[in-house]
């Protein structure tokens, strides 16, 4: 689900004394513990127009709490052809940005919307390239949950080319570190728990309006070589290479996009959903075998009807799905994570495995926040 929706943007706060349970040790470091330092990281999607002095305010923020790298929504300098349904910087402001952030010691990694489609261009002249679901609807023509739900089909080669072009040019910025990406997967055939019961849905399987892609593509592909037609299966949820195949084409546009960025000499990331298990689950992300730098699962407790605490065990999943030299860094949801619980919140990532943590997002971020992380972070 869109994870900007549905924020309650607490107020202030006061900042209380600290509780006790952070300022004990952190267990026994993790197999990434003890190979690379930490890191910590804030997703970054700004206000428009914001002037030097408000971003040198917010940058400072950051960098003085104890954050070392930012994932800045952007968009590419194609905009036509390329539009967020989210405030982000455009090439200019990138320029602008990249050495205020550089005085500060705090890396840039521009983050992109991949597969959930805004620009206009796009869907004048390309409608084709829209998943259809088991329905046979295009999000194009109706979509699931939200209206900004318009997504792209990852099996056709154009998608990934026009993907392929908005990185590399984001990678071509001096001062720019990496490419980070978001929404880069299938609509959520099933949405979290605590979601559900904003659009009145109770999804205890798979239902057709919410199933992707049946689009030619995908079925011809899939039917040339598995000999059946996606359309014809009779329970699509329990099929093995129908939800393999769904995996897969996420699986290798990320890591076609992983080789071309890397060769640029630009790092790549990607803001995935909790759990291995949970994006397998959800939205056909099977992340442990991407061919990315580091890994930001959105480990957003309040989604799921969980404590803060599930952080640890969420994170310890993800961890040890991964290659051991692939670091994972913990997406924290601060607008459900009081001030005087973000302490809490980093020593559960770190014993879970996490080398760091990533803030949603520095926009949400009170002072009280930062007061917390900054000491948190210290010790």
């Amino acid at each position: 689900m869109e994870r900007r929706e549905f924020f309650r943007v607490l107020g202030a706060g006061s900042f209380g004394v600290l509780s006790s349970p952070w300022l004990g040790r952190i267990e026994t470091p993790s197999k990434y513990q003890a190979r690379t330092p930490l890191k910590n990281w804030a997703w970054v999607h700004p206000k428009a127009k914001m002037s030097d002095d408000e971003w040198k305010r917010a940058l400072d923020q950051a960098s003085q709490a104890g954050i070392q790298a930012l994932h800045l929504l952007c968009y590419s300098g194609t905009k036509a052809y390329y539009e967020s349904s989210h405030a982000a910087v455009e090439s200019k402001e990138l320029e602008r940005l990249l050495p205020m952030a550089r005085e500060r010691g705090l890396e840039v990694h521009t983050w992109i919307c991949a597969l959930i489609c805004g620009a206009e261009a796009i869907q004048k002249d390309h409608p084709d390239w829209f998943v259809i679901s088991r329905e046979g609807i295009s999000t194009l023509e109706n979509q699931p949950y939200i209206p900004s739900y318009k997504w792209l089909c990852p099996s056709r080669p154009e998608v990934y080319k026009y993907l392929e072009d908005i990185a590399l040019e984001l990678a071509s910025f001096d001062g720019v570190k990496g490419i980070h990406l978001d929404y880069i997967r299938y609509p959520d055939v099933i949405l979290p728990e605590a979601l559900q019961p904003k659009y009145n849905l109770v999804q205890d399987k798979e239902y057709p309006p919410f199933d992707f892609c049946y689009c030619p593509v995908c079925r011809k592909i899939f039917k040339d070589k598995e000999g059946i037609d996606p359309l014809q299966i009779k329970d699509p949820p329990s099929h093995e290479a129908w939800r393999n195949y769904r995996h897969s084409t996420i699986t290798s546009i990320v890591n076609r996009l992983a080789d071309a960025v890397h060769k640029k000499k630009r790092a790549i990331s990607a803001a995935v959903f909790a759990t291995p298990s949970l994006a397998r689950r959800y939205v056909r992300q099977d992340w442990p075998r991407w061919k990315l730098d580091t890994v930001h699962p959105m480990i957003y407790h309040y989604y799921y009807n969980r404590k803060l605490e599930w952080l640890e065990p969420a994170t310890r999943e993800g961890v040890e799905a991964l290659p051991a030299n692939r670091p994972l860094y913990s997406g924290l949801f601060i607008p459900e994570i009081k001030p005087e619980e973000l302490p809490n919140a980093v020593r559960w990532s770190l014993n879970g495995g996490a080398q760091g943590i990533t803030l949603f997002a520095m926009s949400s971020m009170k002072d009280g926040h930062w007061s917390a992380l900054r000491q948190a972070l210290k010790k």
